[in-house]
Formats: structure tokens, sequence, C-alpha cells
């Protein structure tokens, strides 16, 4: 077993990447208007950042175990990811507030100018990407929205329709599955879960997981609700 210093020392890395993109931010917000060249880069790095939170939670989960009186460490994951989340809602902001900009600039553009069919073509495709961009960053956010890591929001059930997220695909080619079995950690929380999709049956951690908000409708056939 990894001894309690070496998980620190590790720990500390993943925190000063923390404070890295922190700064990247600052001074990214100290600009009056970001290129096109800055909001890719500041998209780049919020894709790396977002994946920091895995390796923490893996490192202090490991801690919290190995600690005899967790509350310490459960205060200090409670203070990461307090900066954690507020960083990924800085960029994400920062992003989608230079995307609606430039997307008015376009609009007003198509109203004054007469233009031609490869550049309304490449404005489509522009829109297009925009969209899926707010679609996996914002609204796949909300569906994951959950309390602290220390208490279970009781969303990851055993047969709850879901999305599993694929950076590597573009979000219309999302597996759609259902949970067919949760996994809780020792602490009782559950963050990993089987689903069952149309390629099988897979494993991913809550991170990826966008459980989907099903509706009971009323079938008048039976009277009953489906």
């Amino acid at each position: 077993m990894t001894d309690a210093k070496s998980l620190i020392k590790k720990r500390a890395s993943v925190k000063a990447k923390l404070t890295q993109f922190a700064s990247f931010l600052n001074l990214s917000q100290s600009c009056k208007q970001l290129s096109d060249t800055q909001t890719v880069e500041v998209e780049y790095r919020l894709n790396i950042f977002e994946n920091l939170y895995e390796k923490y939670d893996a490192l202090q989960c490991d801690l919290e175990t190995l600690a005899d009186d967790p509350s310490e460490q459960y205060a200090e994951r409670e203070e990461f990811e307090k900066q954690y989340y507020s960083l990924v809602a800085t960029a994400r902001q920062l992003i989608s507030a230079t995307r609606s900009k430039q997307a008015g600039d376009s609009s007003s553009e198509i109203q004054n100018e007469n233009i031609t069919n490869l550049q309304r073509f490449r404005r489509i495709e522009y829109l297009k990407q925009h969209f899926w961009h707010r679609f996996s960053h914002e609204y796949i956010l909300w569906l994951q929205e959950k309390t602290k890591w220390r208490r279970s929001s009781g969303e990851l059930k055993e047969g709850t329709l879901v999305v599993v997220k694929d950076k590597g695909s573009p979000p219309l080619l999302w597996l759609l599955g259902r949970i067919v079995h949760v996994l809780p950690g020792r602490d009782g929380i559950t963050r990993v879960a089987d689903i069952r999709t149309r390629k099988g049956v897979i494993r991913r951690a809550f991170n990826t997981i966008c459980p989907l908000p099903v509706t009971a409708v009323e079938d008048p056939s039976t009277g009953g609700v489906c």
C-alpha cells in the first residue's frame, strides 16, 4: 500500500496545476476580447483541466481511507472541489460569452452582406459546432448536477437511463444506455456503474455518466403509469 506521504506529494502536484490554470484564466479575463486562437486555447486547456479531478479523487480517496480521522481529509476535498468547480464554471462562462459575441458578429455580417455558398456553409458549420459545444458543456453538466462526493445524491441507480460522455466523439454519437449495476466505494458512495449499451456492458465513472430526466407518462389504455 502506498504511504500517506507519497500520496500527499502526488496530491500537491495536482493542486499546483489548479493554481496554474487559475493564473491562466486570470490572464485571459484581463483581455478586452479573446481572439479565435485564444478561445481555442482556453477550450483546449479546459478539456485537459477537467480530467484533473479524476486524478485528485483517486489520491484523495486513498488518503481518506488511510486516515484514522478522515474529517480533515474531507475538509481538504471540499476546499479543492470549491476551487475546481469555480474555475471550470469561469472558463466555460468565458468561452460561452466569447462564442456568443462572435456568433452575433457573424449574424450581423449575414444580414448586411451578400455571402457566397461557401461562406454560408462555413457559418452553418460554425453554428452546429457552437450548439454541440454548449450542449456537451452546459446541458450535460446540468444532468450531472450533484452534491459533495462524501454524500450520495441518489442519482446512480440500477435501471436509470443515461447518456455516456465520450470526448473522442461528437455528442450526437454518444452512447445511450441503462445502468445494470452500481459499484459503491468503501465509503458507500457510488462513483462507478456498469451500463448496458448497444455495444454491450461497459463500466464508467460518475463524471462520464449523465442520467436523463425521464418523466412518467400515464398510459390511457391501461389507466396506469408507464
